[in-house]
């Protein structure tokens, strides 16, 4: 019984998302920018989807933001299918040199093949996919592992 709940799990899990790790992953040149703000370049990239109305949507990007800001090496993207008005209240403060907020119509979304929210990406310079998934399951201690 508990084999075949996994394996449900699973199936549904892997069917989240259309990228694989090591692959390139689409790229964010025509995304739409909160404020205008496209973030420095960085040797790796930290992308989250999120949803405003989501509490763990909220608790993750804080986290990971506090995780990744003293880094220096990590770009922090937050990208939401929302309009501005919507998320601007809380996330105006991710916005600044290293970190930046996409409002997205739903085609970043579905070019990664999104289908919740948290799911976040680890990039790297070469925008390959150097891990994704829950964003609840990530830690520092990994993150310093990936952006060595």
């Amino acid at each position: 019984m508990v084999v075949a709940i996994v394996g449900v799990l699973v199936a549904v899990n892997a069917g989240a998302q259309t990228i694989s790790l090591g692959e390139r992953t689409p790229r964010l040149k025509k995304a739409k920018w909160l404020d205008g703000n496209i973030p420095q370049k960085s040797d790796f990239t930290y992308i989250e989807f999120i949803h405003s109305a989501s509490i763990s949507c909220r608790n993750s990007a804080e986290r990971l933001y506090n995780i990744i800001g003293p880094l220096g090496n990590i770009a922090f993207v937050l990208i939401s299918h929302q309009s501005a008005t919507e998320i601007d209240e809380w996330v105006t403060h991710y916005i600044n040199e290293r970190s930046g907020v996409i409002v997205d119509d739903s085609h970043i979304r579905t070019s990664f093949g999104v289908n919740y929210a948290p799911y976040a990406v680890i990039l790297d310079h070469k925008n390959r996919a150097l891990w994704f998934g829950n964003p609840q399951l990530l830690d520092k201690n990994t993150i310093e592992k990936l952006t060595k």
